[in-house]
């Protein structure tokens, strides 16, 4: 997902700004390869212990991270749809009704057993909200009713947005702080504003006063948990939850390309690039810490060791 968004990202700066980096078409074949190998390797888990991913997703919190799977399928498309338009249309089909019955799955799953508040975690609207990323490739496809289709993902993920965003707030101030493994997935909440912002703008045409609230608001979030998760990396082992940041990142810098296109002042300019250049950094040192780790046999799951470490 990180690296499909960052590949969108760059297709929009080189477009923006005249750039010829060739970044963009390299980094759609490593997210694609890196799907694929890693739906192989869930496949190999599942015939291996069928049982684990079935415990997975009736997991309150670590089932909503299988809507992943879905997401990606929805952002290749966008990859492939400058060389392929009629297999990213096929993909996009598959993945877009994949993601209606999902998101209706867990939505029933949460209204027929009583939740507890504590498990209101941050990955929560990843399943539900993942509805605004419909839009995102869906709006670019040549399908009969496309606008309205899009429509309704969009209508549902971005109302779903402001009832989850309330409950995972609530949660963090008025319960005992999320496990130190979890802390990066504090981003997740940054990226379904970002992806209404885009989505918006490209089912309307327009940068009204709404879409400028939600692209400003969601800085100021942004602003405020990277100023949280930020110094984790000093006090906290590398746990693969960090890749949690990645698509975050890559949906406010998608979000601020996309204004400072439509409002071209300097000030626009340069957030848009700070974040370009940041997100490109960031998502460049997780995957050297990720290589790193896998070969040195010390790459941490979710699941933190007991240590005396201080909670951070």
């Amino acid at each position: 997902m990180g690296l499909s968004g960052l590949c969108f990202a760059w297709r929009i700066a080189d477009k923006l700004w005249g750039l010829n980096f060739g970044i963009s078409e390299p980094v759609a074949v490593i997210a694609i390869g890196l799907f694929i190998i890693l739906t192989v390797a869930f496949i190999v888990k599942f015939r291996n212990n069928p049982s684990l991913p079935i415990k997975e997703l009736d997991h309150p919190v670590a089932g909503s991270f299988y809507a992943t799977f879905i997401i990606s399928l929805l952002l290749i498309p966008g990859l492939l749809l400058p060389y392929a338009p009629a297999l990213a249309t096929l993909i996009w089909v598959i993945a877009a009704l994949a993601m209606l019955l999902f998101a209706w799955y867990v939505l029933r799953k949460w209204l027929d057993h009583q939740q507890l508040p504590e498990n209101a975690m941050p990955a929560w609207v990843i399943p539900i909200v993942g509805t605004l990323d419909v839009p995102i490739v869906g709006a670019h496809l040549h399908i009969y009713g496309i606008h309205e289709i899009c429509m309704v993902f969009f209508g549902i993920g971005l109302v779903f947005t402001f009832i989850l965003l309330t409950m995972i707030v609530s949660r963090l101030m008025f319960q005992a702080a999320i496990p130190t493994p979890m802390q990066p997935t504090l981003l997740i909440l940054t990226g379904p504003l970002a992806l209404a912002f885009t989505g918006y703008e490209s089912l309307t045409g327009i940068q009204d006063v709404f879409a400028t609230v939600i692209f400003y608001f969601n800085i100021f979030l942004f602003a405020l948990l990277a100023s949280k998760i930020i110094i984790l990396p000093k006090a906290c082992p590398f746990f693969v939850s960090w890749w949690s940041v990645s698509f975050p990142m890559a949906a406010v810098t998608i979000s601020a390309l996309h204004y400072a296109e439509h409002r071209p002042g300097m000030s626009h300019m340069i957030i848009a690039a700070a974040f370009l250049f940041v997100t490109t950094l960031v998502i460049i040192f997780l995957a050297i810490q990720t290589l790193y780790r896998i070969f040195k046999g010390t790459f941490a799951s979710l699941a933190p060791p007991v240590t005396d470490r201080p909670y951070c």
